[in-house]
C-alpha cells in the first residue's frame, strides 16, 4: 500500500510539473517600444505593482549626463502601465536607455530617431515588419490540440530588425490578442488576456527590439467577427489604448481606433473595422456600413492631404477578395465601389492596401482600367493556426506563387533614389526563411 501511494503520489507530482511547465513564466515587467521620430519617441511600460517610473537616455556618440523622462505613477486605474515620452532628440542618432522603477533599472535598450530628409529631397530607405493573427496558447483555458504555436517567429522578427540598418517599425495589423468566452464577459477578463500576452515570455524580445503600431480586429475587439453591437465595446476601446502607443485614436465626433502617421515618403492610414460595422451577413442596404461616413471622410481628405510618394491603407477585413465568403469589404458593395469609385476620380497615387484575418497570406492585384493597379497584401498568420484557401485556390487576383498556407510574416521594404523609388514585398516562414519577393515601382503606382 506504501508503496502504491508512493508511486500515486510521484505520478501526480509529474502531472503537476507538467502542467506548471505548460504555463510560461510571465515576465515581471514589460517594456514596449513605441512611435519613434525625429525629435521623439515613446517607451510603454507596465509592471506588477504601483510605483514610479521614468526613463534615463542618452545619445551614443556623447558621454554628457543623461536626459530624462517626466516621471509617472503607476497606480491600479491603468493597470500600473505607463506611456513615458523621450523629448528634445536629434534626428538619425541612435540612443541607449534606461527604465527605472522606483529608482531601480528594470530594462535597458537602444533606438535610433528617423533621420531628417525633407530638405534635401531624399527620402531615406526603410522596412516595415508586418503580420496579423498572432494566438498564444493559455494552459489555464486552451485544452486539446493547440491553436497556436512556432512562437519562435517573434524571435526571427526580432532578429532581423536588430540587424537590419534601415529604421523600421513593426506593424499588427489586428488579432494581436485572442480573448477566450471566458475574458470578454467582463472588463476585468478582457484586460486580464491582455496582460497576460503582453507579458509573455515569446514576445520580450521583438517588444523591445523595434517601434511597434497596431490596428485591432474581431478577436481583440472581442468575440468571433464582432461587430458594433458588442456591448463591451468602450471597454475595448480603453484597453486598447491602454496597451498600444499609436499616434492618436479616432476623432472627437467617432470614437475608435484609427490614426495616420508618416514615415520617408510613405504615409500610413490605420482603420477601424469593428467599431461601426454592420454584420457582413446583413441584406444589402442604403447606408450598410464597415468603415462608415465619418471615418471614410477623414480617409478621403487624410488621402488628399498627404504628399507621400506611397500611400498604405491599412484594415484588419480583406479589401479586394471578392471570391471570399468570409468577412471583408465585399459584403459592402456601395461602402467599398463610392471609396475606389473616389480614388480614381480624384488621381490618388500610390494607394496599397495591408490586411490579415485570413489565416493566410497572399498578394492580390485587380486591374484598373484607365489608371494603375490596385494591389492588396494580406499577411496572415504569425502563430495562429495556418487555414487552406479553400474555394479562393484559383483567385484570379492572386499574384502568382504568393499563396502562403502557413505560418508567416511579411516585409516592406521602401528603398531607391528619388525617381526610381521601390517597395518590395516578402513573405518568410516562423524560422525566418523567405519563401517568396515581388518589387513594386512607384511609377507602376501613378495615374498616366
Amino acid at each position: 500500500m506504501r508503496r502504491l501511494l508512493i508511486l500515486i503520489g510521484l505520478v501526480l507530482s509529474g502531472l503537476l510539473a507538467a502542467f506548471l511547465l505548460g504555463r510560461p513564466a510571465l515576465a515581471e515587467f514589460a517594456v514596449m517600444q513605441g512611435p519613434v521620430t525625429m525629435r521623439t519617441a515613446s517607451l510603454w511600460l507596465q509592471a506588477n505593482h504601483a510605483g514610479q517610473a521614468r526613463v534615463e537616455y542618452w545619445a551614443l556618440a556623447h558621454s554628457e549626463t543623461p536626459q530624462q523622462s517626466e516621471p509617472l505613477l503607476l497606480n491600479a486605474q491603468q493597470d500600473y502601465s505607463a506611456l513615458l515620452s523621450l523629448t528634445d532628440l536629434l534626428p538619425g542618432k541612435t540612443y541607449r536607455y534606461r527604465v527605472l522603477l522606483n529608482g531601480t533599472p528594470v530594462k535597458e535598450g537602444h533606438f535610433t530617431t528617423l533621420p531628417a530628409w525633407r530638405s534635401s529631397g531624399r527620402p531615406f530607405d526603410f522596412t516595415v515588419y508586418f503580420g496579423s493573427c498572432a494566438f498564444l496558447q493559455d494552459s489555464n483555458w486552451d485544452w486539446g490540440p493547440s491553436f497556436g504555436g512556432e512562437y519562435e517567429i517573434f524571435d526571427h522578427i526580432a532578429e532581423q530588425a536588430l540587424a537590419n540598418p534601415l529604421p523600421s517599425f513593426m506593424l499588427w495589423d489586428g488579432d494581436t490578442v485572442y480573448y477566450r468566452e471566458a475574458d470578454y464577459e467582463s472588463p476585468w477578463g478582457m484586460n486580464a488576456r491582455q496582460r497576460s500576452v503582453r507579458h509573455h515570455p515569446a514576445l520580450q524580445k521583438l517588444l523591445t527590439a523595434l517601434p511597434h503600431y497596431a490596428i485591432w480586429d474581431d478577436h481583440d475587439y472581442g468575440p468571433n467577427d464582432s461587430i458594433r453591437s458588442f456591448v463591451l465595446k468602450e471597454t475595448s476601446l480603453t484597453l486598447f489604448t491602454r496597451y498600444w502607443a499609436n499616434p492618436s485614436y479616432g476623432l472627437p465626433q467617432q470614437p475608435g481606433i484609427f490614426t495616420d502617421f508618416s514615415v520617408s515618403d510613405a504615409d500610413f492610414f490605420l482603420l477601424d473595422d469593428r467599431f461601426n460595422r454592420d454584420h457582413d451577413r446583413t441584406a444589402d442596404f442604403p447606408g450598410k456600413q464597415l468603415y462608415g461616413p465619418d471615418q471614410l471622410s477623414w480617409l478621403k481628405n487624410a488621402l488628399l492631404a498627404s504628399r507621400a510618394r506611397f500611400k498604405l491603407i491599412v484594415g484588419g477585413s480583406q479589401f479586394l477578395n471578392d471570391l471570399s465568403k468570409w468577412e471583408g469589404w465585399q459584403h459592402f458593395k456601395d461602402e467599398r465601389q463610392g471609396f475606389l469609385d473616389w480614388l480614381v476620380q480624384n488621381r490618388v497615387d500610390g494607394v496599397i492596401f495591408l490586411s490579415g484575418d485570413r489565416h493566410r497570406t497572399e498578394l492580390l492585384k485587380i486591374e484598373r482600367p484607365g489608371t494603375y493597379p490596385l494591389y492588396e497584401l494580406t499577411c496572415s498568420p504569425l502563430t495562429s493556426q495556418p487555414r487552406k484557401a479553400a474555394e479562393e485556390t484559383l483567385n484570379p487576383r492572386r499574384v502568382e506563387n504568393t499563396l502562403t498556407e502557413q505560418r508567416n510574416f511579411c516585409t516592406l521594404d521602401f528603398t531607391g533614389e528619388n525617381i526610381d523609388r521601390t517597395v518590395t514585398l516578402r513573405s518568410f516562414n516562423s524560422a525566418g526563411k523567405k519563401l517568396w519577393e515581388i518589387n513594386l515601382s512607384a511609377e507602376s503606382l501613378k495615374s498616366p
